[in-house]
């Protein structure tokens, strides 16, 4: 599939090895459309940044990120706070995409159900602060870069067009990072040092989409009841995608 996470050598490359993070990957080089890719450099998705020496902040810094949107609920901030807190030339914003873990009552894939079904809002709010002056290149985390940072990042790629047997496979290339072994002194005494058995199947993400078709008419339409107007839409499409080489 061209533009799948198991395509080209730069597809394959996509899972930047910064040291002090374990899932940090860029979205950039899939298919959005008729004629367009997302952008490389541009939205990226990770783990918690909480561990990552000054090294790693400056090469991010260096690929020119520009705003930091973390999911992750407060009590995570205060434990783990992230290092772009407070950054001279990065905007770091707190978007507590759910209020609990609903994860025992409804299991994980209903836990992306209930995100489209009842934190539209919080979803909304990521989309205006992708589109601030300098809202991008971004990256999007939570703690580990996989569920709730999963279903934001399948959001914005329905809403530019990316088909969705990719954004699976993207969710899906969780659980390979975390079944690496992984040498990161910065990580030694986190509970990402070792090798993790963590449950991203693509059928999950699948369920999702089609809940999000059904329930919702699709990714564009659940921002529109948020108050995103088109125009906005059409913003976002531009700033996440380029006609494809």
């Amino acid at each position: 599939m061209t533009g799948a996470p198991s395509g080209s050598s730069r597809d394959r490359d996509r899972h930047l090895r910064v040291p002090g993070t374990r899932n940090l990957r860029d979205v950039g080089g899939y298919p959005a459309g008729p004629g367009r890719t997302t952008r490389w450099g541009t939205l990226f998705r990770t783990d918690a940044l909480d561990r990552l020496p000054p090294s790693s902040i400056d090469r991010l810094v260096g690929l020119g990120l520009r705003s930091v949107i973390d999911l992750r609920w407060p009590h995570e901030l205060v434990t783990s706070p992230s290092v772009f807190e407070g950054h001279p030339s990065v905007a770091y914003h707190s978007v507590p995409l759910l209020e609990d873990d609903p994860t025992p009552e409804l299991g994980l894939a209903g836990v992306y159900r209930h995100i489209l079904d009842h934190r539209g809002a919080q979803l909304v709010e990521v989309v205006r602060l992708l589109l601030r002056p300098g809202g991008v290149p971004a990256v999007i985390g939570c703690a580990a870069g996989k569920d709730r940072t999963g279903v934001t990042i399948a959001l914005l790629l329905a809403t530019v067009g990316v088909p969705r047997e990719v954004i699976a496979e993207d969710y899906a290339l969780s659980a390979h990072l975390f079944a690496r072994p992984v040498v990161d002194e910065h990580l030694a005494v986190d509970w990402r040092r070792d090798p993790i058995d963590v449950e991203s199947p693509p059928e999950y993400m699948l369920q999702a989409l089609d809940h999000l078709d059904r329930a919702h008419g699709g990714a564009p339409e659940l921002l529109r009841v948020g108050g995103v107007s088109d125009a906005e839409i059409a913003a976002l499409v531009d700033r996440l995608t380029v006609e494809a080489p």
